[in-house]
């Protein structure tokens, strides 16, 4: 018997992507077209969104060789966007006036050892009897070190030297003595004459140790204890960094201004608390936990969290065209991370990292929003569209194609911008619960832990493994195991630590010195900071009583679920809970990104 056809489409909406997938719902038995996926357009939630469900569509009607008019209906998710930013810590930025402390840190510099002596430009050296560091701007190498050279044979007590140009080697392989010379100091003419500085350079494979201690700098420069602590800006840039130069130029200070990070306001409907922003991401989370359900959040005027939670929630206004104070916060997840802040004065755009909570809030969108996404894309598409269930659920409904799952079953939807999880319990029941912080948020911690100030090289850290080139034919991944390649590797990634991706190798490039092994920490750490601490709260919402036990198994989905880590990171945790985890395999077939699309399409 012959079933008139039925074409439904579901598209979830997510904070990256936009995905479509065609069922035919005609026969006794629901049968999978095709599917297709496009990056969203706009904010997720706002009326930007119905250009790429247009084009998300348009894709799998091409795939499936249909025409808009044979789809009988569309359904798309309840979508709320969310917004990850910055809460910074205390000191926002450090003012140094008058160059009164530089730190600097080349890729080579020449000599070793510790010097500190009285800035001092190379042609006037001659006549000199306290110990000088030489000043050399505008010199070629060999003329350096032959000004070098006869100033040690004339008794002149030179004890390092700091240089403009890239020639610290090239000049320390040229003296008859070792002194520490710091180079590529491009602002060199900042540097004051006959004013003390410091000159470190460590041996290979070491890092300085006096001039990356405050106490040391201390030490150095007779600092009293308010300028030792206002010398801490300084201390912490040159902490790991084989070489450095601290000067303190006469008369000048460090003026600090700082911005508090402030306090959060969280309204539940449990209770209200004020929780400082300073005591962690721990305690924000725990406070989180005892509001109950979150009503909305506010921070305190005039600080950091202040503005953030403002300017979230007037961005969504401007962007669902509601007013700011509308605007409901109803989900937060607070990470503690470290950002680069700026030592501004300094000689090469030095910086020191500070510790600052991230935080990812997501806004709640109204229905009615919601009802108007679906009207523009019914006029558009001039086919009848519904706004279906929550996302969890619908990601649920798509789990349960994945053969050999059966109720109770749990999963966790692993997305760019939130993470859900839902339950469904032996009689049917569903119990769902959305949080903010998913994948991007991770993305935005590896950025700003390793320093990259580049998204795509952190989006790509965040995918793919590590390795570093050891040979023209061949490279060590981060678990030791080596590849063997077949043509030789451009010789620009010769020891250097790339991202194996699955277009070719991209290298990892930051200001900071970076080991493969402390990039893969970084990774691994910030997918637990996110998606671990995550996870553990949503399962806790789902479960009967609270109890994690209680859950059968667990699904995982979403496009994050899909990282070469994740789920790893997730079984190892839930593997105390005696709980099977593992990535859905939609109607044995199909990847587990698209479990909220096919719910949306298998959905009543």
């Amino acid at each position: 018997m012959a079933f008139p056809s039925k074409i439904v489409a579901g598209i979830d909406i997510g904070n990256s992507t936009t995905e479509a997938i065609l069922m035919d719902k005609g026969a006794e038995k629901p049968v999978f077209l095709s599917s297709s996926m496009t990056a969203t357009t706009g904010v997720k939630g706002t009326l930007k969104n119905v250009e790429g469900c247009v084009t998300a569509l348009n894709g799998a009607l091409s795939s499936a060789g249909l025409t808009a008019r044979e789809v009988t209906e569309i359904r798309i998710n309840q979508a709320a966007p969310v917004i990850s930013n910055l809460s910074m810590d205390t000191v926002s930025e450090t003012v140094v006036i008058g160059s009164a402390m530089i730190g600097h840190n080349p890729d080579t510099p020449g000599g070793e050892g510790l010097a500190l002596g009285l800035t001092v430009p190379i042609e006037r050296l001659a006549g000199h009897t306290e110990e000088v560091v030489a000043i050399i701007d505008d010199c070629p190498y060999y003329r350096a070190a032959t000004l070098l050279n006869k100033a040690f044979a004339d008794g002149v007590k030179v004890v390092g030297a700091i240089v403009r140009s890239d020639d610290g080697v090239l000049i320390a392989n040229r003296l008859t003595r070792i002194i520490p010379i710091v180079d590529e100091v491009k602002g060199i003419s900042k540097v004051e004459k006959n004013v003390l500085a410091a000159v470190e350079v460590a041996g290979n494979g070491e890092s300085i140790k006096t001039l990356s201690n405050p106490y040391g700098i201390a030490g150095l420069f007779h600092l009293t204890p308010q300028e030792t602590k206002d010398s801490i800006p300084v201390a912490r840039s040159l902490t790991g960094c084989r070489s450095g130069v601290v000067i303190r130029a006469q008369g000048a200070q460090v003026n600090a201004r700082k911005i508090p990070a402030g306090t959060i306001r969280l309204t539940g409907d449990k209770k209200t608390e004020e929780i400082n922003v300073n005591d962690g991401a721990d305690a924000i989370m725990a406070a989180l936990e005892r509001v109950g359900t979150l009503m909305d959040a506010t921070g305190e005027e005039g600080t950091n969290v202040g503005g953030l939670l403002s300017s979230i929630k007037q961005t969504m206004a401007e962007l669902t065209e509601q007013q700011a104070e509308d605007m409901r916060i109803s989900g937060i997840l607070a990470a503690d991370t470290f950002a680069a802040t700026k030592v501004e004065g300094a000689l090469a755009g030095e910086h020191t990292m500070e510790n600052v909570v991230m935080l990812a809030a997501m806004v709640k969108t109204s229905h009615l929003h919601m009802n108007r996404i679906a009207r523009e894309l019914q006029t558009r598409m001039q086919i009848p569209v519904v706004v279906s269930g929550k996302e969890a659920e619908m990601a649920l409904k798509g789990a349960l194609t994945t053969p050999g799952s059966q109720t109770p079953l749990a999963i966790l939807d692993l997305g760019g911008g939130s993470t859900d999880a839902a339950l469904i319990d032996s009689a049917g029941h569903v119990t769902s619960i959305h949080h903010a912080g998913a994948g991007e948020m991770v993305t935005r911690i590896i950025n700003l832990e390793l320093n990259l100030d580049d998204r795509d090289t952190a989006e790509l850290i965040k995918k793919f493994p590590l390795a570093k080139v050891e040979g023209l034919l061949y490279l060590r991944f981060e678990d030791s195991s080596v590849k063997f390649v077949s043509e030789p590797l451009p010789p620009q990634f010769y020891s250097r630590i790339v991202v194996v991706t699955d277009q070719g190798l991209v290298p990892v490039r930051s200001d900071k010195k970076l080991t493969i092994d402390k990039i893969a920490n970084v990774r691994r750490m910030a997918k637990k900071k996110v998606f671990l601490a995550n996870a553990q709260r949503a399962l806790k919402a789902v479960a009967p009583d609270g109890e994690i036990r209680r859950i059968g198994s667990v699904v995982l989905v979403g496009g994050s679920s899909q990282d070469f880590e994740i789920a790893d990171i997730l079984s190892e945790y839930l593997n105390n809970y005696r709980i099977a985890a593992g990535r859905a395999n939609l109607l044995g077939f199909l990847p587990p990104h698209s479990a909220v699309a096919l719910g949306l399409a298998l959905s009543d």
